[in-house]
């Protein structure tokens, strides 16, 4: 059985979406009409290291983990990357739930866009998958690499090739790789794609309009990598602008099934997930 499978299976929990106008009339109704305790921000933009755990169903999985952040990288203009924000800790934690409660990715490889911190690949490298390959551009790579390392997962720099070992007592099987990739062209590093992806993730990274075709497209890219079965993209943003948010659907509609996640009563007013996978496979089309 395939992660897609996995997913499909619980496709009655989902909320199938059609159309991006009646997608956001339904989220901003009741994000305009909180009272926004609840809203998701920066984790803590005033350290440079952050303890951060991750807990599954019940508290029964729990991960912990030491997250680099960088200000002065994020202080830049078009930069919100290099500090940790809540939306990463709430994505974790709702896979962590799942994957304790049903899904499996032991045999999954998954590729993580717009990695930022690394918390969400990180997470998942630690909850079982294969492989996974954190993502970002150039700037990011001595701080995603620097995460990697000091949570005992094995490291492969794209820009090297050169494998670091595990420190002592990590029982980590999987193998993690952190390469650049820029969004809206087919990724220069080979190992990206191959061996086949069949999940990739990104959490909250539509800050703008502008940025929602290129991610789009990228993300198009990553899931036509293979044709033998359907790749699964969850999608995790923090609701904050509607005509931000309605664009972005409206180019996810154009090649995706769409279905909202449901996460938690407390998060979902002000927190959307999306899993979503190409309507047509290459040969299909």
């Amino acid at each position: 059985m395939t992660l897609f499978d996995e997913v499909y299976g619980d496709i009655a929990q989902f909320t199938r979406v059609e159309d991006a106008e009646e997608e956001v009339c339904e989220l901003y109704s009741v994000y305009y009409s909180s009272n926004g305790s609840e809203r998701i921000n920066l984790v803590d933009a005033s350290k440079s290291e952050l303890e951060v755990e991750i807990k599954g169903v019940g508290g029964a999985r729990t991960l912990e983990l030491t997250i680099a952040q960088n200000p002065n990288i994020n202080s830049e203009r078009g930069q919100t990357g290099a500090v940790l924000w809540s939306s990463s800790v709430v994505m974790s934690e709702f896979l962590a739930r799942r994957l304790t409660g049903g899904w499996s990715l032991h045999n999954a490889n998954v590729v993580e866009l717009g990695s930022g911190c690394g918390l969400v690949g990180i997470a998942l490298h630690r909850l079982g998958a294969r492989r996974v390959v954190l993502t970002d551009q150039k700037r990011m790579m001595k701080l995603l690499t620097r995460n990697a390392d000091q949570n005992r997962i094995a490291c492969t720099p794209a820009s090297t090739g050169a494998r670091r070992r595990p420190a002592a007592g990590a029982a980590i099987a999987g193998e993690l790789l952190v390469a650049e990739y820029e969004w809206g062209r087919m990724p220069e590093d080979p190992r990206i794609l191959a061996p086949a992806v069949d999940v990739v993730v990104v959490s909250d990274c539509v800050f703008h309009e502008l940025v929602a075709p290129l991610l789009v497209q990228t993300l198009v890219d990553v899931c036509r990598s293979r044709s033998d079965v359907r790749v699964v993209a969850l999608v995790g943003q923090e609701l904050r602008s509607d005509l931000v948010h309605q664009v972005f659907v409206e180019q996810l509609l154009k090649s995706f099934e769409l279905y909202r996640v449901p996460v938690h009563p407390d998060i979902d007013g002000s927190y959307v997930l999306y899993a979503m996978w190409l309507r047509q496979l290459p040969h299909e089309s």
